[in-house]
């Protein structure tokens, strides 16, 4: 029953979230322009990438692009690019990089181009978040030109949802840092101990995978942060992997995601005890079967 209301009062929580965004103004964001650490020179390449991302996040209707542009050699880093947003006196500041590109033509299918595409969004007024986020595309196509911007379509239309999403994604801090032992998931794996781990209220019914990465804020002061390790209905556990000096972390702090993996590191932990219960069952079910075959072939 407690679990049955709990998803009930996520998806709650999730339509009143959708409809906020929607009817929300969209936040303005300027463009810094992409840098090219791939090697690939294809003609205009850069400018397609610019155009795909520009045209995919302003698809989600949480961010109106304004490409800027700027004499600078990307990408910057963290202080650098906050400095920038504030020269150009706008709220948001947004830089890419192309990975990689891979090209690859098997003898008997289209070429295939694998293009991978990182961006980062910074909030330049306070509280200064980054948000990352990290996509893979993919395209087929005879010709090159084709196969690659199909690939960086699709790597942009993922940039624009993980950073749409995570934007979206606050919660609060539920129990303070203390430690905590992660439960194996596999018989064959050790239980993890995580010696500072607090838990926040975002869970599976938000759409928080594991790797998912956040920051808690104090007053709107960022002043630590850390990665999901394990996700259940109504809550999750963050492991900390930085917190600000003399800084102390009580519930009802603010969470906010910053990153989200494009796949999931692993399915959430009830999910993967289940699929790992399973298996266990379908192999004890065979050792038995095989067993009752011994002591059959033995009787006689």
């Amino acid at each position: 029953m407690y679990r049955c209301q709990v998803v009930v009062m996520g998806v709650v929580i999730a339509v009143v979230a959708a409809l906020t965004a929607q009817s929300a103004k969209p936040s303005p964001i300027a463009f810094l322009g992409v840098a090219n650490e791939s090697g690939y020179r294809g003609t205009l390449f850069q400018d397609e990438v610019v155009q795909a991302l520009s045209t995919a996040l302003n698809a989600t209707h949480m961010f109106a692009i304004q490409n800027v542009g700027v004499e600078v050699k990307l990408p910057l880093d963290a202080k650098t690019l906050i400095e920038t947003g504030k020269a150009l006196q706008v709220p948001s500041v947004l830089q890419a990089s192309v990975k990689s590109v891979e090209l690859h033509k098997p003898k008997r299918d289209g070429l295939k181009a694998t293009v991978t595409l990182e961006a980062v969004l910074a909030s330049v007024k306070s509280p200064q978040l980054f948000f990352k986020a990290r996509a893979q595309g993919r395209g087929k196509n005879p010709a090159e030109g084709r196969a690659v911007a199909q690939a960086v379509q699709a790597a942009s239309t993922e940039i624009a949802r993980q950073l749409s999403t995570a934007v979206r994604l606050r919660g609060q801090v539920l129990l303070p840092p203390a430690y905590e032992v992660l439960p194996a998931t596999a018989y064959k794996e050790r239980d993890l101990l995580l010696d500072r781990a607090v838990r926040i209220s975002l869970d599976m019914t938000s759409g928080l995978p594991v790797g998912a990465e956040v920051v808690i804020l104090k007053g709107g002061t960022p002043v630590a942060s850390g990665r999901i390790v394990e996700v259940d209905l109504g809550s999750s556990l963050v492991a900390l992997t930085k917190v600000q000096p003399n800084a102390h972390l009580h519930s009802g702090d603010e969470v906010q995601v910053t990153f989200l993996p494009q796949h999931p590191i692993k399915l959430p932990l009830p999910l993967e005890k289940e699929r790992e219960y399973k298996r266990v069952e379908h192999d004890f079910g065979w050792a038995l079967l095989i067993a009752g075959v011994a002591v059959a072939f033995i009787g006689e």
